[in-house]
């Protein structure tokens, strides 16, 4: 795929929305230089269709951190920084997105474009997970144990939350196909499994080796090793193991699934 009018036309127009995205507040700085390069690879190794799955998922994730935004705030479960994203967060769920789109280019293997669809997927039905499940009624519930947890709590899942989940898998999927990724129905349901284990394994990550930090001041734990100014104390998990690593793990780990159901099918 060669740079030609085209390309230099999708590159004004990314570089245009970068503007808006700065003063949408969608994305910090360094966030929307990240975006842009991983766009623009993106664009370049999937194509127009694969790129406009990545919108999807960008306008989706947008929205839904939006919605009801501050409710969630005055609860204390917010996106911090007004839900301003970082170029930690652009990286974490774009990885897997760039990776198996990269492979495929490479070696034309239709397994490794399976792999990216799901893990736009994943990321996508993640955070609709997360952002919708923070408005349910009920308290979460651990998926390790099914015992109540606070809201917000990382590895705590709702009802609402995975079908808001389940949901945002099946745009994905469906859009794939629109934007000209023709596969059998018996991929796209393995797709739609993957994208949900990989969603799982995300809450498991969380449940267990996520670092879970216990802010004094609010009296509730927390996915910040600070927060008021002060450090937090670590109560469970690693520190090394924030919630981006979480993101990155899960999307990898769903995306590989679905490539070895599809082997083993």
């Amino acid at each position: 795929m060669l740079i030609d009018s085209q390309y230099l036309i999708f590159t004004t127009i990314i570089l245009l929305c970068s503007i808006i995205v700065l003063k949408l507040k969608i994305l910090d700085f360094k966030g929307t230089i990240s975006s842009i390069f991983m766009g623009n690879l993106i664009y370049l190794v999937t194509g127009i269709g694969g790129f406009i799955l990545v919108i999807e998922f960008f306008i989706i994730g947008y929205i839904c951190t939006r919605f009801r935004f501050k409710q969630k705030r005055r609860k204390g479960i917010a996106q911090e920084k007004g839900g301003i994203r970082s170029w930690e967060n652009v990286v974490a769920n774009g990885f897997a997105f760039s990776l198996f789109g990269t492979i495929y280019f490479l070696t034309n293997n239709e397994l490794f474009l399976v792999g990216f669809i799901t893990s736009i997927a994943i990321a996508t039905g993640d955070t609709l997970a997360t952002e919708i499940g923070l408005l349910s009624s009920k308290k979460p519930r651990l998926i390790t144990n099914l015992k109540e947890v606070e809201t917000g709590r990382s590895g705590g899942i709702t009802i609402l939350g995975s079908l808001a989940s389940i949901f945002g898998i099946i745009i994905i999927i469906l859009s794939s196909s629109i934007n000209g990724f023709s596969f059998n129905m018996n991929i796209l349901y393995v797709t739609i499994i993957g994208a949900f284990f990989g969603i799982l394994i995300d809450s498991i990550i969380g449940a267990t080796i996520q670092a879970q930090y216990f802010c004094n001041k609010c009296d509730k734990f927390t996915e910040l090793s600070t927060h008021h100014e002060q450090q937090n104390e670590l109560r469970k998990g690693y520190s090394l193991i924030d919630n981006n690593i979480v993101n990155l793990l899960s999307t990898l780990s769903g995306s590989i699934l679905s490539i070895l159901f599809i082997i083993i099918i």
